[in-house]
């Protein structure tokens, strides 16, 4: 049995619970799932399939064809596919796991993905960035995430530094800035202050792990929000044109923050109500969004997080 997903990294995580239901459909047969190799290590990481495929040809939209047969060992593949790769300008009405697990006619018991970085893989990879032992004592270690991303999810460079500006006024903690900016000063993000940036720089299995380590991330609309809610880190996501409810983790601690405008959601609707790069309605969904309402979050999300650990 063959599983095709070449990209996002969130749709890649997303598809991963599928593997157990086609496990559950096709008893004895051996899973392979096919992806881009930039994201095999993250996948193996899952444990969600027997075997892992993954080559720098293979990127979104790749899939293969369903009749691909090798001496007819392949019994079947999946190519699994959200509302709006398939129809274009449809909107999907249900969370991104559910979406891609439909398209290849399954229901998903098991909706959320889980992802297992070895203790060995996390310190690697804590020496590698700088945050081992005596480097980061009991400071907080907080990751964010603006993109980019598609222009619609963005939420505007000024109020991340605001944002990090509020954090650090209040809490002792290591701001790690993901992301696939390269850091050439070419992005306003790139000049983001009193944050120690990683875009570009990490394996998948390298991001798995230090979002693993984080006490919480604090992301737009992407493949960040999926990793940490594999790994059980707390989220704070930030969302205009889609519906929080059809992204954030299933079964992870995360709260999703809206700008209630007339036009939230248009992500969600047919005929979507944006295009990737513009919207009709200036973006004002995020606009909307202050700094001051994603920090008072951030503080809730961490002394929630607090009150467990001592519990346990």
């Amino acid at each position: 049995m063959i599983i095709c997903r070449c990209g996002a990294l969130g749709d890649v995580v997303c598809t991963l619970p599928i593997c157990g239901e086609i496990r559950k459909r096709h008893p004895g047969r051996l899973i392979i799932f096919v992806t881009a190799v930039v994201y095999r290590e993250m996948v193996l990481l899952s444990n969600a399939a027997d075997l892992t495929f993954g080559s720098s040809s293979w990127v979104w939209p790749f899939s293969m064809r369903n009749n691909f047969n090798v001496l007819r060992l392949v019994d079947a593949i999946y190519n699994p596919r959200t509302t709006d790769e398939r129809f274009v300008t449809s909107g999907a009405t249900c969370h991104l796991v559910d979406d891609l697990a439909g398209s290849c006619a399954l229901t998903v018991t098991a909706r959320q993905p889980r992802l297992y970085p070895s203790s060995n893989l996390i310190k690697k990879t804590r020496i590698a960035y700088g945050l081992a032992g005596n480097a980061t004592r009991k400071r907080l270690i907080i990751g964010i995430n603006g993109g980019p991303s598609w222009p619609v999810r963005t939420w505007e460079a000024y109020k991340w530094q605001e944002l990090v500006n509020q954090i650090r006024s209040e809490y002792d903690a290591v701001i790690l800035q993901f992301g696939t900016n390269k850091s050439d000063g070419c992005s306003e993000f790139d000049n983001l202050t009193g944050v120690r940036s990683v875009g570009g720089q990490l394996e998948s299995g390298e991001l798995v792990a230090l979002i693993a380590v984080c006490d919480l991330i604090i992301s737009i609309d992407s493949g960040p929000i999926h990793v940490a809610g594999a790994v059980g880190t707390p989220v704070v996501g930030l969302f205009g044109i889609v519906n929080p409810r059809y992204r954030l983790p299933p079964d992870s601690p995360a709260v999703g923050l809206v700008a209630e405008v007339p036009c939230l959601f248009c992500h969600n609707k047919t005929p979507l109500g944006h295009w990737y790069n513009s919207c009709p309605n200036n973006i004002i969904c995020m606009k909307e969004l202050n700094s001051r309402t994603v920090f008072e979050a951030v503080k809730t999300t961490l002394a929630a997080k607090r009150k467990l650990q001592f519990a346990s």
